[in-house]
């Protein structure tokens, strides 16, 4: 399993957020989950959105990380200090 903290923001109106993504290793496949986390760095209640499966990590990852780029302007995983 590997858990990844991801920043999401919007540029204009300074909305934003960050999520703990994670994905795991499911027999042939990989399962991705995706958290909003809260300002001490806890989970909270309720699905950000479904699982997604991919054939490999990466692209589990992407799928999660899509459907955060429909709703922000910006995804970068924290620590980058690059736009994305």
């Amino acid at each position: 399993m590997s858990r990844e903290i991801l920043i999401a923001r919007n540029e204009h109106g300074g909305r934003s957020a960050r999520y703990a993504l994670e994905v795991v290793a499911e027999g042939d496949h990989w399962r991705s989950t995706l958290a909003k986390l809260d300002e001490r760095g806890e989970p909270e209640g309720g699905a950000v959105a479904p699982r997604f499966y991919g054939l490999t990590r990466e692209q589990a990852r992407r799928r999660m990380i899509q459907v955060l780029e429909n709703e922000y302007d910006v995804v970068t995983p924290a620590g980058e200090t690059g736009r994305g």
